[in-house]
């Protein structure tokens, strides 16, 4: 059904005096396999995502150019789509085998604490023939015991619409959003294991030092360290750690001195 055909029968249901019936969709990530057998010991604390605006809106957002949104008014999230997005991580998180139950406060059992916020869920509407589902959405893991930055990473993922009409839409970006929660799912779980596996890790202080070139990893400016800092080409880090009683300071390749 295309658009104009569906504008159509609003303005004949107005003449009519009967308004269309609202209806509702939610994202439903596809699991073909059940949970994996043996069950885990990790707790991981999943805050609600927050939702960027212009899509905080139950109303359906679609797009037929790159400059304007527009929303279907009678076609609507049964939720916020941060609510959604939540509920589908949360999912994965649980059926990946490694996880005894995901919460939404930290304590002492949870090793990271995860946030975030989807940027966008919308419809792309290429052309008469091409629609596609968009969803975009960024974490973070953090230390839950210290706060540190562990992780950032951005998901952006679209997916042909099997039909062209809202529940195609809802249908592909349940598919986009089921291969954004099993990247997502395999970062969070590697940070919980690795502070699992190493309870006292040194603790840093960050400082900014002049550079002489930037860190190699660093190059292509989409990573971010692990101890939650950020670089560019004209500042480097150094860290001013203490494991213990003892004071180290580590050194990297592609670190730079400090300048006398």
């Amino acid at each position: 059904m295309t658009r104009a055909t569906l504008a159509l029968l609003l303005l004949v249901a107005a003449c009519g005096g009967r308004l269309p019936e609202t209806r509702f969709y939610q994202l439903a990530a596809p699991h073909p396999h059940p949970p994996r057998a043996g069950g885990g010991d990790l707790v991981i604390a999943l805050e609600p995502l927050e939702t960027a605006p212009g899509y905080d809106d139950d109303r359906i957002v679609y797009r037929t150019t790159p400059y304007r949104l527009d929303y279907y008014h009678y076609h609507r999230w049964s939720a916020s789509p941060g609510v959604m997005a939540s509920a589908v991580l949360e999912e994965a998180l649980e059926h990946s085998g490694q996880v005894a139950a995901v919460v939404r406060d930290p304590s002492e059992r949870t090793p990271v604490l995860v946030r975030g916020r989807v940027l966008a869920i919308e419809e792309l509407d290429e052309s008469q023939k091409r629609w596609l589902g968009r969803l975009a959405l960024e974490l973070t893991v953090v230390d839950a015991r210290t706060g540190t930055l562990l992780a950032s990473e951005r998901f952006d993922e679209t997916e042909p619409l099997p039909t062209r009409d809202p529940e195609g839409l809802a249908r592909a970006l349940s598919i986009a959003m089921g291969r954004i929660s099993s990247r997502a799912t395999t970062l969070i779980l590697d940070h919980a294991s690795r502070l699992i596996a190493h309870p006292h890790p040194a603790h840093c202080r960050i400082s900014r030092v002049d550079a002489l070139a930037p860190f190699p990893e660093h190059a292509s400016g989409a990573s971010v360290a692990e101890d939650g800092a950020s670089t560019d080409s004209h500042v480097a880090l150094r860290r001013d750690c203490r494991m213990g009683d003892r004071r180290v300071r580590p050194v990297a390749a592609g670190w730079t001195r400090r300048r006398r």
